[in-house]
């Protein structure tokens, strides 16, 4: 019942700006996940940085009290591409060639990257996940889409030891291996229920705009997995944000 005025909310843009941190050496300000360049002080670093404190649509949430809706369904064109790694200084970064797309009813988007945040940056109602991975999609007009994938501790994965494998383990480090083809697939559960709502990029500059999809259903990763991700990114995530009154879709029944 909610599907098209959600939808036409959904058309805000994020001009300019990925789901992806600024790395080392671009000219913006120096921010950081805590002490003086912490998430509390983003919004006054620099007037770019402005809406990390004065948006009212800002990400992560806590995911909590969604209203049920029928909505589209996720379909993923995805392609294998090299690994390609860089360490920008606040997270490892998968590059993406271009080729893949997300398909959400007659709207596609392509596939640009991926990045790990640990903890989770998306709470489910108040408790974070081990760890949170984004993948990053933007459309022809520039619109941003970001799939969140929840990771708990579990099993082993083979998918994500091809990347921790190879991870750059300085800031500004990029490792490429051409040999080694992944596909981004392979770092998302089976099933594809998500929750929506429209949200920002979770690092400066907190642009607004985002439509965010956050899947119901986990991966999981070996402990050891996800240590060594810390041990080279430090821990990342940004607090949840105030909802604000934002409508958030649980999308069970998908069409």
């Amino acid at each position: 019942m909610f599907g098209l005025g959600f939808n036409a909310q959904a058309e805000g843009t994020a001009q300019g700006h990925g789901e992806a941190p600024a790395g080392l050496g671009d000219g913006a300000p120096h921010w950081s996940y805590s002490g003086e360049g912490g998430p509390g002080t983003w919004g006054t670093m620099s007037s770019e940085f402005a809406a990390c404190a004065t948006g009212h649509n800002q990400s992560p949430i806590d995911i909590a009290d969604a209203e049920t809706a029928e909505m589209k369904r996720l379909q993923l064109s995805y392609k294998v591409t090299p690994l390609e790694l860089l360490n920008n200084g606040h997270t490892i970064q998968a590059t993406y060639q271009p080729g893949s797309t997300l398909h959400v009813g007659n709207k596609a988007y392509a596939l640009a990257q991926f990045h790990f945040h640990t903890p989770s940056e998306h709470l489910v109602r108040g408790a974070p996940a081990a760890m949170e991975i984004h993948f990053v999609h933007k459309d022809a007009a520039g619109a941003i889409a970001v799939i969140g994938v929840l990771v708990t501790e579990g099993t082993h994965n083979m998918a994500a030891e091809e990347l921790i494998a190879q991870l750059p383990g300085r800031g500004g480090e990029t490792v490429k291996a051409a040999s080694t083809l992944i596909n981004a697939r392979d770092l998302m559960p089976d099933g594809m229920d998500y929750f929506r709502y429209m949200g920002s990029l979770t690092t400066p500059p907190c642009t607004e705009g985002v439509n965010w999809f956050v899947l119901k259903e986990p991966i999981s990763m070996s402990a050891e997995q996800i240590s060594r991700l810390t041990a080279v990114m430090g821990q990342n995530a940004r607090p949840a944000q105030p909802r604000n009154g934002r409508l958030l879709l649980d999308a069970t029944s998908t069409r």
